[in-house]
């Protein structure tokens, strides 16, 4: 890993030159998504969050994640994301930028697991009691359809349960090793003619989970 000079700014130090990512999120409520948003955008400002329960509407995480990408950053979305429709807006707003990547990380996360946490979240911005949780994610465990390479993705990596801190937090280094992992990845190469397809049928787990960080170069 190259060394991060004293000097040099932290937000320089998480964002080599040229190095722009949307980086969809994808999963049930429950599954970890905003934990995992939210560090990274406390970790590693050169990724902005964009969520849709805290901003409004669709509309607005839209127009937070074309202005973050005008400005050189990388953004987060951070939603459900349940279906290949869904994802592909994220997709076309990548794609209106040139050398933007697109990652999607997948929450496999246990739907029972999801509602156990429900049970117990007393912060979330729009669903307030576990009766509304248990409700929503049902609806959506019936609405999701898992992500398939050829929707046009560039890189793609799942987590699991196994993945995740015990204590629900993120810390930096665990930060860097996951998107370490995704960018050690398999490039998925698909045709311009089949991005945004919608996908079907259930995920294999078959890409790569190789171990490593420190790409972005954070100071040790």
């Amino acid at each position: 890993m190259d060394v991060v000079p004293l000097n040099q700014p932290l937000e320089e130090a998480f964002a080599p030159e040229g190095e722009q990512v949307v980086l969809i999120l994808s999963g049930l409520i429950g599954s970890g998504k905003s934990a995992f948003a939210q560090a990274l955008e406390k970790h590693i400002p050169h990724f902005v969050r964009c969520n849709q329960d805290e901003l409004g509407s669709r509309k607005d995480v839209e127009d937070l994640a074309r202005h973050a990408l005008d400005e050189g950053r990388s953004v987060c979305i951070d939603r459900t994301n349940v279906d290949a429709d869904q994802r592909a807006h994220w997709i076309r707003i990548a794609h209106r930028s040139p050398g933007v990547h697109v990652w999607l990380i997948v929450f496999d996360i246990p739907i029972e697991v999801c509602a156990e946490r429900l049970k117990h979240r007393t912060s979330h911005p729009t669903i307030h009691t576990p009766e509304k949780g248990l409700e929503v994610l049902t609806r959506f465990a019936h609405q999701f359809r898992h992500p398939q390479p050829y929707e046009g993705y560039d890189r793609i990596q799942t987590l699991t349960l196994e993945d995740q801190p015990e204590n629900g937090s993120w810390n930096l280094e665990e930060l860097e090793e996951i998107l370490q992992r995704l960018r050690d990845s398999p490039q998925i190469d698909v045709p311009a003619h089949n991005q945004g397809g919608r996908g079907r049928g259930a995920y294999r787990r078959s890409y790569n989970r190789g171990r490593g960080r420190g790409w972005w170069g954070a100071p040790r």
